[in-house]
């Protein structure tokens, strides 16, 4: 559904565009990228507005968005799917109930997750030099950490989700 829009909003941008400083797959790529970002988003804080949990739905949100951007991740082969799982995702995390312990547990969990595994598909992949990929995991590990002061059960829930996405499955590659 995504990459169908994608692609019709590329064709008419290139039919419409006397300049063409810029290639079909840059196009797609960016505007795929913005288009998945932006429904989750707008998804994710609709049906939490309509479920009364706005405001923790938003924390996790930004939690999961800011611990992601710095250590990878996994990515689903379509866009469509990426929206879905990563809206239940941010929308489920303020239902789950935890205790105190139990979210301790999922924090450190997560700290070795990003300590091991970050930065997940980042390396070889992007213009970011080895230097500034390490300074981004360590920035993820304090971000991590800082949940150990904090002890909030949706930050261990959100940092925990994002965490899984980071280890190598099946059919995967070996993380550097």
């Amino acid at each position: 559904m995504i990459e169908a829009l994608t692609r019709r909003i590329v064709l008419f941008i290139e039919t419409h565009n006397d300049r063409k400083h810029v290639s079909s797959a840059v196009m797609v790529f960016a505007l795929q990228s913005l288009l998945t970002n932006v429904l989750t988003i707008v998804f994710s804080l609709l049906i939490a507005a309509f479920l009364g949990t706005l405001k923790e739905t938003a924390l996790a949100l930004f939690a999961v968005a800011v611990l992601r951007n710095l250590t990878g991740g996994l990515h689903f082969k379509s866009a469509t799917v990426c929206v879905v799982v990563s809206t239940l995702v941010v929308v489920l995390i303020p239902f789950i109930p935890i205790d105190r312990m139990t979210g301790l547990v999922l924090t450190v969990a997560s700290v070795l997750l990003v300590f091991f595994f970050a930065p997940s598909d980042l390396k070889g992949r992007t213009r970011i030099s080895d230097r500034g990929l390490q300074i981004m995991k360590m920035a993820g590990l304090l971000l991590v950490c800082s949940n150990l002061a904090f002890q909030s059960s949706l930050l261990a829930l959100s940092f925990f989700s994002v965490g899984l996405t980071l280890i190598p499955w099946k059919g995967g590659t070996k993380h550097a």
